[in-house]
């Protein structure tokens, strides 16, 4: 995929296969943007991210944190391996929630139903899929999909009232992608194939919601206009360099962690928002 492509709106998601790993109950739906769009919030909350941890892990250090995971990546299919980024699940963040791994898009589709849920991320490996859902109820509930398409059908997907927020890639002209209804009328884009300088201004900066990177080295990208914008992409050379930047004054709060390869040398990717 060297040929960057675009699809723009106005207005208007190896290891122990076919094993589901669930946390959290579903809970009371709230009248707040936090678990409805934790990527268009600047609510301070607390928040960790985690590179290269195997599910125990995620499970233990989501109980420890008292958090709840807003994004997840496979960094390695075998052994399973993520990147986990969480929030504190209280205040304005608070939500019923669930995850799993090793599981089929017809068992994701069954826990969807079972939960009254929707994604906030997901990913494919191999035959597998690793997802985030949350309560699809009360003030809460978005009209909203999911596809595992091409480019090209990602925007029969989208149809022509829903926004991309989750753009996923797990091999050539292969996405995994979450949208909602554009209710709102915002400005969105979305891009497949473009440079690492390309994410520095996303249609003129609008707020990355979502990067991943293909096998070719170019990235992909979901953004959305706000009135403030934030979301700020930055990448560094650790993830500790990463954390560190985001806790200078005033704070950030990382959307997600992405690791990637440049010239032979793995980066960490991320998109800021304010956290004060």
């Amino acid at each position: 995929m060297t040929t960057p492509m675009r699809r723009m709106a106005r207005l208007l998601v190896a290891a122990a296969a076919g094993v589901a790993l669930m946390m959290g109950m579903a809970g009371t739906a709230h009248a707040y943007p936090g678990s409805a769009d934790d990527r268009m919030t600047s609510t301070p909350t607390g928040w960790w991210t985690y590179q290269n941890v195997d599910a125990t892990q995620v499970g233990n250090l989501a109980n420890a944190n008292g958090a709840r995971i807003t994004d997840l990546r496979v960094v390695d299919a075998s052994p399973l391996r993520f990147s986990v980024t969480m929030v504190k699940n209280t205040g304005s963040y608070a939500s019923g929630w669930w995850w799993y791994y090793g599981v089929t898009m017809a068992q994701v589709n069954t826990y969807l139903g079972t939960n009254n849920a929707r994604l906030i991320s997901a990913v494919r490996y191999g035959n597998s899929y690793a997802v985030v859902m949350v309560p699809n109820t009360g003030a809460n509930a978005k009209a909203w999909g999911w596809c595992d398409t091409t480019y090209a059908g990602i925007s029969s997907c989208l149809g022509t009232t829903s926004r991309l927020t989750n753009i996923e890639t797990y091999g050539a002209n292969k996405f995994v992608v979450i949208f909602v209804n554009n209710s709102e009328g915002l400005g969105w884009c979305w891009y497949a194939g473009i440079s690492r300088a390309a994410l520095n201004n996303v249609c003129g900066g609008q707020s990355v919601l979502d990067v991943s990177q293909n096998a070719d080295g170019t990235f992909n990208v979901a953004s959305v206009a706000q009135s403030t914008p934030d979301g700020r992409v930055k990448d560094f050379a650790t993830p500790t360099d990463l954390v560190n930047y985001a806790q200078l004054s005033p704070p950030d709060r990382a959307l997600f962690v992405t690791p990637y390869v440049t010239g032979g040398t793995t980066r960490w990717l991320t998109s800021f928002r304010h956290n004060s």
